[in-house]
């Protein structure tokens, strides 16, 4: 018997489309409620405890599981843990059987969240560790070119041997010298 696969991508249009959809309806009634902040934290924590609980996140995500038994063990599970409208709105998730959108709703509520605020999220890759003071100071340069408050997340990868790659979004800056040999090398071969 023949069995399809779906294997997690980095890129899935579908649960992109409806964690937008999703993140939007929480992040407004948030604002309704005035409780955005509140919302997308416990919405972390949520998810969070999801993706750490395989058997859960089966159960959740099982169109075998009926409506009303997922309900209860939301209600089970965040109930008195977290407010009671996102109680309501993971039992709405559940209710078109969307938990496997879970992790797409959090990273879109994030991303909105930041767009409404006038923030934007960057990742510094560099080949060795930056300091505070570095990195801060380039979160200021970006914040002045973008015009929005950039929050910059530091990581290391030896493999770009040295420079740089700050990654806004979906642009990405490449200073890393890897990069640069690249370049060096494909003019080599052209010449």
């Amino acid at each position: 018997m023949d069995q399809e696969v779906k294997h997690a991508t980095v890129f899935d249009s579908d649960q992109q489309q409806l964690g937008n959809v999703y993140a939007k309806a929480l992040l407004g009634f948030g604002q309704e409620t005035q409780a955005v902040d509140s919302l997308i934290d416990e919405l972390d924590g949520v998810v969070d405890a999801v993706e750490s609980t395989p058997q859960l996140k089966m159960a959740l995500e099982s169109p075998r599981i009926s409506v009303g038994e997922k309900d209860r063990l939301v209600q089970k599970l965040f109930g008195g843990k977290v407010s009671q409208d996102l109680v309501n709105f993971l039992k709405i998730v559940g209710a078109k059987n969307r938990f496997d959108c879970l992790v797409a709703i959090r990273s879109a509520a994030h991303c909105i969240h930041d767009e409404m605020a006038g923030r934007v999220q960057a990742t510094l890759t560099t080949a060795h560790q930056v300091d505070d003071s570095v990195r801060q100071n380039l979160e200021s340069k970006l914040s002045a070119v973008f015009g929005k408050q950039v929050g910059l997340t530091a990581k290391v990868d030896n493999k770009i041997i040295g420079g740089m790659v700050v990654r806004i979004g979906d642009t990405v800056y490449d200073g890393s010298v890897v990069n640069q040999l690249s370049r060096v090398r494909v003019k080599a071969v052209k010449r």
